[in-house]
């Protein structure tokens, strides 16, 4: 037994080393077709873990169909169904593409991506581009006219635009991005303010220099990113991917490295197990409701690859550095601070990149370790989106991930290890 803890505690020191020494570069725009391992023009992604077509949710039912439609796979909602059911239209999670999509997390072949590339250890991960705000978007579950026509401008007109500007800039440091932005009040999930301010920062003068590129669609684009607060939270994302898929498959590790939800299930994988996904229900969405006819009767549980912040320590697990996300659950930054605390205490180290001035500049907590989970019966905390379960965003708020998750990794582990 000693020994094998000698063994979970090199490798889990290990897992941090890599984690901590990631460096992500957002050097690409491309389409997914392009860039995404593994992908496929009759292909559509989706937040994991996976699920079969007739157990989804509603959200993720109405942006696959909606994808399959706007890229020309399907004639109907019928025909996408009928196709999806033979097999002519193929569903995966993002995350098995080393892809990570918020909300339903929906993205086909034709879909805008962020690369992002972790320039210490070679690897690269994606995200499609935000759609912007709004409360009905494919990423919320939504699907009309107006979407296909704004889905087309991005893919055309936005895409490219950022491809050429993100390639003239050489690269853009999403690390320093992050570090400042939560100086500046993100918590890097449920507000990227600051984190999408700093990225157009970064990029104007790219912007401006490029060519072949008329003044109306560099101007709408230039506007589209300004208007859309939330802009970056995909390239956070990205880099989130990037810097934990080197980690992934360390021997011995109980170190998460994905945490998702797809409206069923939630799912989380763990180092020292590779691949395999370890689910429970996902639970429901504590937060505040836009609108007065809302209620939790109308959402759909929590959903999408966003949790991959938490994952590396930002959202949830640094909510004092963004004291304005505690009115989703009409909390108190004295709270926001308990919470934090409490991360810390399921969790392998702390980041120095990243620190929280409401907390006398304390650096976050990182590493969520299955076996602090399981052992203290404390539950990650994770910001987030509350969608309506038909589809559409209705709220924002907290959720808790299900323990029982940690609990069959963990025993897994033990299979695996314990032999």
């Amino acid at each position: 037994m000693t020994d094998l803890k000698q063994k979970i505690e090199a490798a889990n020191q290990k897992t941090i080393e890599i984690i901590l020494s990631g460096s992500p570069m957002l050097v690409d725009v491309a389409p997914a077709r392009e860039v995404v391992p593994g992908m496929t023009d009759n292909m559509i992604l989706h937040s994991a873990p996976a699920i079969a077509w007739e157990d989804m949710c509603g959200p993720h039912k109405v942006g696959v169909i909606g994808a399959a439609l706007w890229e020309g796979l399907a004639s109907s909602p019928e025909d996408a169904d009928s196709k999806i059911r033979r097999g002519e239209i193929l569903v995966e999670p993002c995350h098995h593409h080393d892809s990570v999509g918020a909300g339903a997390g929906i993205t086909s072949a034709s879909t805008p991506m962020l690369v992002v590339e972790n320039t210490t250890y070679g690897n690269r991960a994606y995200s499609c581009i935000s759609e912007g705000g709004g409360l009905r978007l494919l990423k919320w579950g939504a699907y009309d006219e107006d979407i296909a026509k704004h889905l087309s401008w991005q893919a055309e007109v936005l895409g490219p635009v950022l491809q050429k500007a993100v390639r003239a800039s050489g690269g853009i440091d999403v690390k320093s991005i992050v570090s400042r932005a939560v100086q500046m009040g993100d918590e890097c999930h449920n507000r990227t303010v600051a984190s999408t301010g700093l990225f157009l920062k970064e990029l104007y003068g790219p912007l401006v220099d490029i060519d072949g590129v008329s003044d109306k669609d560099l101007l709408d684009s230039i506007r589209f990113m300004v208007e859309a607060d939330q802009f970056f939270l995909h390239g956070i994302m990205a880099a989130a991917k990037a810097i934990l898929l080197p980690a992934k498959g360390l021997s011995h590790s109980t170190i998460v490295t994905a945490m998702a939800r797809n409206g069923v299930e939630f799912g989380i994988q763990v180092a020292g197990l590779g691949d395999r996904w370890f689910r429970a229900p996902a639970n429901p969405v504590n937060g505040l409701y836009f609108r007065s006819e809302w209620s939790d009767k109308d959402a759909a549980p929590d959903l999408g690859d966003s949790a991959i912040t938490e994952t590396v320590g930002l959202g949830g697990f640094i909510q004092p550095a963004a004291p304005t996300v505690q009115q989703y659950v009409q909390g108190s930054l004295q709270q926001a601070i308990a919470n934090t605390q409490e991360m810390t205490q399921i969790c392998a180290a702390s980041n120095n990149d990243v620190r929280i001035p409401a907390m006398d500049f304390a650096a976050a907590p990182i590493g969520i370790d299955i076996r602090k989970v399981v052992q203290t019966g404390i539950a990650p905390l994770i910001d987030t989106a509350i969608t309506h379960k038909e589809g559409g965003l209705i709220g924002a708020g907290e959720v808790r991930a299900p323990i029982a998750c940690f609990e069959q990794a963990l025993k897994a582990f033990a299979a695996e290890y314990m032999q």
